[in-house]
């Protein structure tokens, strides 16, 4: 089959139509990929091999496709049923830039027809690295309104970072504060309020408690390159009367220095579907528990895909195409998908 092919790390993209197609295990499910969303992990799979389990390699992880053979295990999908989701990063035979991959039956959504095959591929990881970051993180409820109090704030660090966490922290009752451009558009973040991360740090902190007046405990850094200002942030500005302090980022491979009274988690997203490890399988047991609540949101509406923007024609080889249009931008909330095949195919 087709694929995009890395030969090593630092390697370029290559288009081939020699690849093998997968056979799912029991509890797999085969998918053919019909759209694709470009994400900023595979190119830091590409130039670090951080997360790639073998080489050469097939990358991608959002994915919007068809079930075309199920395991003999398998009781969520059937044949011909939609899916999406986050497959497993960097582990041959799972990536979505090629013609048919693998996901796993406990780690994948099940696509109902509110959800376009475009808008499918644009929820996989921002949402499942927000509820890791919000819910196994800062230890809020994934319910509706289960703040105990709905004028406390949530700091988000990366506001146009593309994760989906306003649209969870919001639904689940709290108030937003996103640091963003000066550009971005706080209505189209879903933030209640904005604060920009170009201003000098202690400007920032002066806006976040201007702005809270100190009613926050949880801060989540989705842009994994501001924890100074989150740790900063919850220490200085947040509420004196918290008995704990929680703080979540997506950078989980550099270390953090502490702070008396907060509590640090790291987003794995990387772990899906992966084993060997306590927090490995915590991580894969959160994410598992997720997704039933995540589906009934978004097919009711109360979640919603992002806004996106297809580039190039139809075929696996258009995601060069979406990979070049990915790097060239210059911020943007859009996320950028590919078609990888016809509707109809």
């Amino acid at each position: 089959m087709k694929g995009i092919l890395l030969e090593k790390v630092g390697g370029e993209f290559t288009l081939v139509d020699t690849l093998e197609k997968p056979k799912p295990g029991p509890t797999q499910v085969l998918v053919k990929s019909l759209v694709a969303g470009i994400n900023p992990v595979e190119g830091f799979m590409q130039m670090t091999g951080m997360l790639v389990t073998a080489w050469p390699i097939v990358l991608g992880c959002d994915a919007s496709g068809t079930v075309v053979e199920v395991g003999s295990s398998v009781k969520k999908f059937s044949e011909g049923d939609g899916i999406y989701g986050c497959t497993r990063l960097g582990t041959p035979g799972y990536c979505t830039f090629q013609e048919y991959f693998l996901m796993d039956e406990n780690l994948a959504f099940k696509k109902s027809e509110a959800i376009s095959l475009e808008g499918a591929a644009t929820i996989g990881v921002g949402i499942l690295t927000a509820c890791l970051g919000l819910i196994s993180g800062t230890k809020i409820k994934l319910e509706q309104n289960s703040a105990a109090d709905s004028n406390e704030w949530i700091i988000v660090l990366g506001g146009s970072a593309g994760v989906g966490q306003y649209a969870v922290a919001k639904l689940c009752g709290y108030k937003v504060l996103a640091t963003c451009s000066p550009s971005s558009d706080k209505a189209s973040l879903g933030a209640d309020a904005t604060v920009s991360y170009k201003i000098p740090l202690a400007e920032q902190l002066a806006e976040i408690a201007k702005i809270t007046k100190g009613k926050f405990s949880r801060c989540f850094d989705a842009s994994a390159m501001a924890a100074e200002t989150g740790m900063d942030a919850l220490a200085q500005c947040g509420d004196p009367d918290a008995q704990v302090k929680h703080f979540a980022s997506t950078n989980d491979w550099v270390p953090i220095e502490p702070k008396e009274g907060v509590e640090v988690y790291l987003c794995s997203l990387g772990q899906i579907g992966r084993s060997g490890s306590e927090h490995t399988a915590q991580v894969n047991q959160d994410m598992e528990g997720f997704i039933p609540v995540l589906e009934r949101y978004f097919d009711e509406g109360l979640l919603k895909p992002m806004e996106y923007e297809v580039v190039g024609d139809v075929g696996v080889g258009e995601v060069l195409k979406g990979l070049d249009a990915f790097n060239a931008r210059k911020g943007g909330e859009k996320k950028v998908v590919v078609r990888i095949a016809p509707d109809s195919a």
